[in-house]
């Protein structure tokens, strides 16, 4: 199947150097890639009056397994990427209430950034499922116990998955 995914700037060989760097008390013994799925929905904000010059369009991300939601700085760099279903973590949550709910988080995030206490019109144009690539590593330690990492290959961030 096909899905619109974010473009990766880390391969499989970058997380391996990334790792070995860290710390040389583990092997990887297997690397495998998932992919995480998010809503990006564009929003309008419109402020009316003297605070007309706040109006902008906003995006944000809706994780659609947990349904936590985050601005997006940018539209991002996608690219089409052909993967099988058993590679993607299924969408939990439902489009509609994710759309729905998501006025919330921009006003939230508008109300810290710019300061303002007067509610904007929030208007919903467009959204589309996107995919975010990560590298899931099985590793040995010293003792020959198994643990994972998450590596985000997107930014290249990493954490223990367990211990």
């Amino acid at each position: 199947m096909e899905i619109k995914c974010m473009k990766n700037g880390f391969k499989m060989q970058d997380a391996f150097e990334r790792l070995y760097k860290r710390s040389k008390h583990f092997t990887i013994e297997k690397m495998d890639i998932l992919f995480y799925p998010y809503l990006l929905m564009d929003f309008e904000v419109k402020f009316s009056g003297k605070l007309e010059r706040l109006s902008e369009d906003v995006k944000v991300m809706c994780d659609m397994w947990r349904g936590q939601y985050s601005m997006a700085r940018s539209r991002g760099e996608f690219v089409m990427t052909e993967v099988e279903e058993s590679m993607l973590i299924p969408v939990k949550i439902d489009k509609t209430k994710a759309i729905h709910d998501a006025p919330r988080t921009v006003y939230g995030e508008i109300q810290k950034q710019k300061r303002v206490l007067n509610i904007p019109d929030i208007n919903y144009i467009y959204d589309e499922l996107v995919y975010k690539p990560f590298f899931i590593v099985e590793c040995l330690n010293d003792d020959k116990e198994t643990f994972h990492i998450l590596f985000d290959a997107v930014t290249g961030e990493f954490s223990l998955l367990n211990a």
